[in-house]
């Protein structure tokens, strides 16, 4: 009886399936889809959400796929399904996604404050053939690849651009392989449709939908009487640059909506408007002709107008140098270019070298240095940026300034390195998925100051000011106060402290080697001390070191007061800089807090704009803990760091950071560092200036 019911149930979706393309076609006659020749694109206009969030069509994948760098958010609603999505095509090719899907009729009676059933899920997607004049795109993907896998389904899908029609045929298994079982292959199904573009704003689709929603795991069975007829069909309309708005009549008594927003991380958001070139009277008598004192002022004022701190300028008689700090632009690559045009503007015609060296905490770091009419020429356009780049610019790691004594240079008024920096950070923290309520937060303000004390030291206080919090959890108040961070709902949000008073001192060990001792208040858990040492052998591209941590636990809702509780972490970093993909590597291997030994794996990405996508994810040994929602269990998560400059008509070096991982877990767990030897070179090192060298013309 079963197999009669499939069989009914597949001819009437064919049936309808048919009558839906004849109506189409016949409904779209004025439209010219004659001849019908494939036009071998991108992905685009098809490469849009499905419900689920990832690449598809409305309940079924398509091989389209993001563009690389694109980031995807959205919500949609068939009931009783609820989804809350994210996407983005994080490499070139491959697409990763990630849902919350809400059931809105299985309640969860075990956690009353809870609501209806929700469940995480992450999707992964990899286009194998692009499409081309003679293949069609192919791609493969994993739903549901982790976790409870309520939702778990892999498939291979094959689609086939005819503008404006794009086909879509796929094989599925799991959740997606329906009644229509492949005849020798019988763990795997068809799916397939079919997606229009009316005109440049909306879309008609069409899908057979396999899903048999009464087979799906009791656990999340939202339809347990199956749906009505395996045809969707739905329009989705384009209401204005990168928001979509979709309608679907699904499951054969199903109405559905959705919304998308996607933004591309490497384009900026508003219009960004050029810095002005700077106003100077360009003076090129010899240095015997020149107030060589009054030169170099000159060239420390502008610099220092220039918005860059630590300024000191010298000169030989030969050459003209400049160390500053970058704290004007985000793009270390843009300053020193900056420094290096106002060196040559002010250069006697006899110069014989430019050189700029950025420093971080009045420590030199890097050394850039050019002859001033190779500047002139690259400038004009008279040389080309490979020339200019491989031979004619010297990058190099450095530990000082000047080559020789001191008393040999004539030099500038030197910066006072004592700054102060003082601000008020506004905090939203989003929390999810805790068993006493889904959707949990707090908002504070968190006024902050930061001073340079001398070189190498600086110091970092900021006090939380909760305006409201409604983050609490049951379980965390039985919780011995042995635990690593399970217990973190005590410290968050309701209470007035300082979640950061320390003091960092870095220093040099060697050319390439550095040290970090820091002694404080790390976080608004754990104070004490902690040392680190990273050494960079030849350009950068790599990184080795060991960090270690002693700390004690902070008292819940107060100022200063200690715990008798110590812990300790002891770890080795390796680092990996990719610079075709702007890409980071960071492997992790010691003793955690908890005691769990094991690794923690960190890939991030850098956009042109600045913004940086990572992800992180660990394997220790979980049988140290007692706790069963310790054990076996893998700490995640994913963290986007957004420049303000997006946002902005005007460069900032500021960054916008926001993560999502679970927040009560006592696995891999470490004390957060405000500066780390890897943040403070990273971005200066020869390997990774040398990826962005264009910018040293902006």
């Amino acid at each position: 009886m079963a197999d009669d019911f499939r069989s009914d149930l597949f001819k009437s979706a064919v049936k309808m399936y048919a009558i839906l393309l004849l109506v189409l076609a016949s409904s779209l006659s004025p439209v010219k889809l004659i001849p019908v020749q494939p036009t071998y694109a991108l992905d685009r206009p098809f490469n849009n959400a499905a419900n689920w969030g990832g690449t598809g069509l409305i309940e079924t994948p398509n091989a389209r796929i993001l563009e690389d760098g694109v980031i995807r958010f959205g919500a949609a609603q068939a009931s009783p399904y609820r989804w809350y999505t994210g996407a983005m095509g994080i490499l070139p090719r491959l697409e990763f996604s990630g849902r919350i899907t809400q059931i809105t009729n299985i309640p969860v009676p075990s956690m009353p404050g809870y609501g209806t059933l929700k469940d995480k899920a992450f999707d992964i997607k990899f286009q194998i053939i692009p499409e081309s004049r003679e293949l069609p795109a192919v791609a493969i993907g994993i739903h549901d690849f982790h976790g409870t896998r309520l939702f778990a389904a892999e498939y291979l899908a094959i689609s086939r651009q005819y503008y404006p029609i794009d086909f879509t045929l796929g094989i599925g298994s799991k959740r997606l392989k329906g009644p229509m079982e492949l005849p020798v292959l019988d763990r795997y199904g068809l799916f397939g449709g079919v997606e229009i573009e009316l005109n440049d704003r909306l879309h008609f689709i069409a899908e057979y939908n396999p899903i048999e929603y009464e087979i799906d795991k009791s656990s999340a069975r939202g339809v347990p009487e199956g749906a009505r007829y395996p045809v969707n069909v739905g329009l989705r309309a384009r209401i204005l640059s990168g928001i979509d708005l979709g309608l679907s009549y699904q499951r054969g008594n199903t109405f559905g909506i959705m919304l998308h927003i996607r933004a591309g991380l490497g384009q900026q958001i508003l219009p960004y408007r050029a810095d002005p070139p700077p106003l100077v009277s360009v003076d090129r008598r010899p240095f015997n002709k020149r107030d060589q004192k009054e030169m170099v002022e000159k060239i420390h004022e502008a610099i220092h107008e220039a918005g860059f701190s630590g300024v000191a300028v010298y000169t030989d008689g030969r050459d003209l140098i400049a160390e500053f700090e970058n704290s004007r632009y985000l793009s270390n690559q843009k300053a020193a270019g900056r420094v290096l045009r106002i060196l040559l503007f002010y250069s006697p015609s006899d110069t014989v070298r430019l050189t700029a060296v950025l420093k971080k905490l009045d420590m030199p770091i890097l050394k850039i240095s050019v002859m001033p009419d190779q500047m002139e020429k690259y400038i004009l356009g008279e040389i080309s940026e490979d020339i200019f780049f491989e031979r004619l610019l010297n990058i190099e790691i450095t530990d000082h300034v000047l080559e020789t004594r001191d008393g040999e240079y004539i030099q500038s008024k030197k910066d006072r390195t004592s700054r102060y920096n003082i601000g008020i950070k506004p905090d939203i923290d989003i929390y999810w998925n805790d068993p006493s309520g889904f959707f949990k937060g707090t908002v504070s303000i968190k006024p902050y100051i930061r001073t340079d004390l001398w070189k190498g030291a600086s110091a970092y206080a900021r006090f939380s000011i909760p305006l409201y919090s409604n983050v609490y959890s049951p379980s965390a108040a039985s919780l011995p106060p042995d635990v690593i961070r399970t217990d973190i709902s005590k410290y968050m949000g309701k209470y007035y402290t300082f979640d950061r008073l320390l003091i960092n001192q870095a220093f040099r060990i060697s050319k390439k080697t550095f040290g970090r001792l820091s002694l404080g208040y790390f976080d608004n858990m754990y104070a004490g001390v902690g040392g680190e040492i990273l050494f960079y052998p030849g350009d950068g591209k790599m990184a080795f070191g060991a960090e270690g941590d002693w700390l004690k636990k902070r008292v819940p809702e107060t100022h200063f007061e200690l715990m008798d509780f110590k812990r300790y972490s002891i770890l080795a970093n390796a680092y990996y800089y990719y610079q075709d993909l702007d890409m980071t590597f960071h492997a992790q291997y010691g003793r955690f807090l908890g005691g769990d030994i094991g690794w923690m794996l960190d890939i991030s990405r850098r956009y042109d704009t600045g913004a940086i996508v990572g992800i992180y994810y660990s394997f220790t040994d979980t049988d140290v803990f007692t706790e069963i929602w310790n054990r076996g269990y893998h700490h995640k998560g994913v963290y986007l760091s957004l420049p303000l400059r997006m946002f902005l008509t005007r460069d900032s070096s500021q960054m916008l950071n926001y993560g999502i991982s679970p927040w009560t877990r006592d696995v891999a767990a470490t004390v957060s560092h405000w500066q780390d030897l890897f943040s403070l070179a990273k971005d200066i090192t020869p390997a990774k200036f040398r990826a962005k060298l264009v910018e040293i013309k902006e």
